[in-house]
């Protein structure tokens, strides 16, 4: 087995191991019980999927995967950004909804 092969190995376990850990967490979000869990699994999906560009990116010798990783990344940050706004303001809706029942 010469070095490329190994590598070739390493990666292609490393894709697999991800890959079961994105289902892995996929399952954890629908069974998750708040709504704290379901976004906290969307950030590490996010960051799962990165790191799987990452690692096409050096196993397929394109580097121009690591800007489709770079995009990803911002798109995730925002939309983390914006599911955790929604999430506070429903919380805030809520309290004052039962505050205003007293």
């Amino acid at each position: 087995m010469n070095v490329s092969q190994a590598y070739e190995l390493l990666f292609t376990i490393a894709l697999i191991v991800l890959a079961c850990c994105i289902l892995a967490i996929i399952i954890k979000s629908i069974y998750g019980p708040r709504l704290t869990d379901r976004i906290v699994s969307v950030n590490m999906i996010s960051t799962s999927v990165t790191s799987i560009i990452i690692i096409l990116s050096e196993f397929l010798e394109h580097s121009y995967l690591l800007d489709v990783s770079f995009f990803y990344v911002l798109v995730s940050f925002l939309s983390v950004v914006v599911l955790t706004n929604v999430f506070i303001n429903k919380y805030e809706e809520s309290k004052n909804k039962k505050d205003g029942d007293k």
